[in-house]
């Protein structure tokens, strides 16, 4: 970890991690270079990224570990930090992922400076904040959160977590309450609205690469979709997955497509999962209520049994559908039509 300073004196918190070609992880949603470390699924993802290569990551001013004085409210500043940190790591050239409100800034760096990027890769992100939701709906999360902070974290954290069991609920909205306070937040949430890089989206010169959960609840694919057609020869997955976070809780192959684009290999999306394998009454139960994102605890209330029960069930279903988790679950409920997801 370290920190780098910018021309207002203010100070921008970066770590590295692994050894490799440089990759660059701009800022989404409210972020903290040592606290996501402490989700072991989050761990574990970047993990993976560091495998093969120098991950770089940073806290926009504002929030995390970076100075909280001010905000970042401009593209320009935001901007200024992403140079600080590659001058302050010595990286002249890198494989860039800009991963949902990170996506307008890493853009807007790969137009600038083609000869810095080989690589771009955009996640659930969008061209104009203005289309992430109305005015009236931004508005009304601005409230929320000035209202209580702590109920608008656990609003976000279902809303980016649907398939996310009770722990990991508990800990992203306490991650986000760590990486910011609620006028910061209000400030990132305006920040987002006054985006807008279809210019730069249209010149951008750099293999680029568009990934998207098809039931993406926060960011919504047609969003992704724009982009793969405003950027020159981009290509696009779009995967089938129901979740915004690829982090804490991946439940398709984000991670895998992420990798695969950063280092120039084809990908093949995994099939859906097959809805053929034959389940008891009383399992469809279970898997349709996994799918809605209950917990062990409160399907055993619900279907009014024991919740040593309930996880015989869920053993039994994990087996049957060679699922990995709940993450898995869901997936297999969506693909049964038993669970509609988020849109």
């Amino acid at each position: 970890m370290g920190y780098c300073r910018l021309a207002d004196g203010a100070q921008v918190a970066y770590a590295t991690a692994g050894v490799g070609s440089p990759l660059v992880l701009t800022p989404g949603w409210l972020s903290h270079v040592e606290q996501v470390w402490t989700h072991p699924s989050a761990a574990s993802t970047l993990a993976q990224l560091t495998e093969h290569h120098r991950l770089i990551w940073y806290d926009r001013v504002g929030g995390g570990l970076s100075d909280r004085t001010r905000t970042t409210d401009t593209i320009a500043d935001d901007l200024a930090q992403l140079h600080a940190v590659l001058d302050a790591t010595g990286v002249d050239r890198a494989r860039f992922i800009g991963y949902s409100a990170g996506g307008p800034v890493a853009t807007v760096f790969a137009a600038a400076h083609p000869d810095r990027v080989e690589r771009l890769v955009l996640y659930s992100t969008y061209a104009r904040g203005t289309d992430l939701n109305t005015q009236e709906e931004h508005e009304g999360l601005i409230t929320i959160i000035g209202t209580n902070w702590k109920l608008a974290t656990l609003a976000l954290s279902s809303l980016f977590l649907p398939n996310g069991g009770h722990d990991d609920l508990r800990w992203f909205s306490r991650f986000q309450r760590q990486a910011a306070d609620p006028t910061a937040a209000t400030a990132l949430l305006r920040y987002m609205r006054t985006h807008d890089v279809r210019d730069e989206l249209a010149r951008t010169s750099v293999p680029t690469t568009v990934i998207t959960n098809r039931h993406d609840p926060a960011v919504r694919p047609e969003l992704s979709r724009e982009i793969a057609r405003l950027v020159p020869g981009a290509q696009l997955h779009v995967l089938d997955g129901n979740e915004h976070d690829p982090f804490i809780r991946d439940s398709g192959d984000v991670v895998q497509a992420i990798l695969a684009a950063v280092e120039g290999r084809p990908f093949t999306p995994s099939p859906p999962p097959a809805a053929t394998v034959s389940l008891s009454p009383r399992e469809t139960e279970v898997l349709t209520l996994l799918g809605r994102g209950s917990s062990n605890k409160d399907i055993a209330r619900k279907l009014g049994v024991q919740p040593s029960t309930v996880e015989r069930h869920v053993t039994n279903l994990y087996r049957k559908l060679d699922a990995k988790g709940r993450a898995d679950a869901a997936v297999h409920a969506v693909a049964r039509g038993l669970v509609t997801p988020p849109r």
